[in-house]
């Protein structure tokens, strides 16, 4: 029974230390937690600042957020402004295109659609115009470069 005397006290002070190192573990825990809060702070700021920085260029450039993206509300006005042209001859250059159809209006883009492995023409194309498509689409069907292309 002597030996049960021992046991019993490192038994205590262990649970004691033990208590000790979650506390500091706790504590460290709470500081890192307060150091990634003052963090994300700092982040957050920064971004702020550099979103106004930049909106305040724009602005001064007179152009627009967002680029070449397109938004919801302004897809359709867009749509509204191209045209799908099939069976475009797989010779076919944008300047060649953007040249036959400069009578219909002022055109904006030019895009053959190319195979993404092969980078080849696929044999049709989308073209926007500045203004809209109507005078496009009238001419329905035309020879191009040899073979006839519709929209």
């Amino acid at each position: 029974m002597s030996e049960e005397a021992p046991d019993e006290k490192p038994a205590a002070a262990t649970g004691e230390e033990e208590e000790e190192e979650d506390e500091e573990d706790l504590e460290k825990l709470q500081k890192e937690i307060e150091r990634m809060e003052a963090e994300a702070a700092r982040i957050t700021k920064e971004t702020e600042e550099l979103e106004k920085k930049k909106e305040a260029k724009l602005a001064a450039t007179g152009g627009t957020s967002g680029g070449d993206k397109k938004t919801d509300g302004e897809t359709p006005s867009r749509d509204g402004h191209s045209i799908y042209v099939g069976q475009v001859d797989y010779s076919a250059t944008p300047e060649e295109l953007l040249n036959h159809f400069e009578a219909c209006g002022t055109v904006e883009r030019v895009t053959i659609v190319c195979d993404k492995y092969t980078g080849k023409p696929k044999g049709f194309a989308y073209l926007e115009f500045q203004v809209g498509r109507r005078r496009a689409i009238t001419l329905g069907q035309v020879k191009l470069l040899g073979e006839i292309s519709y929209f």
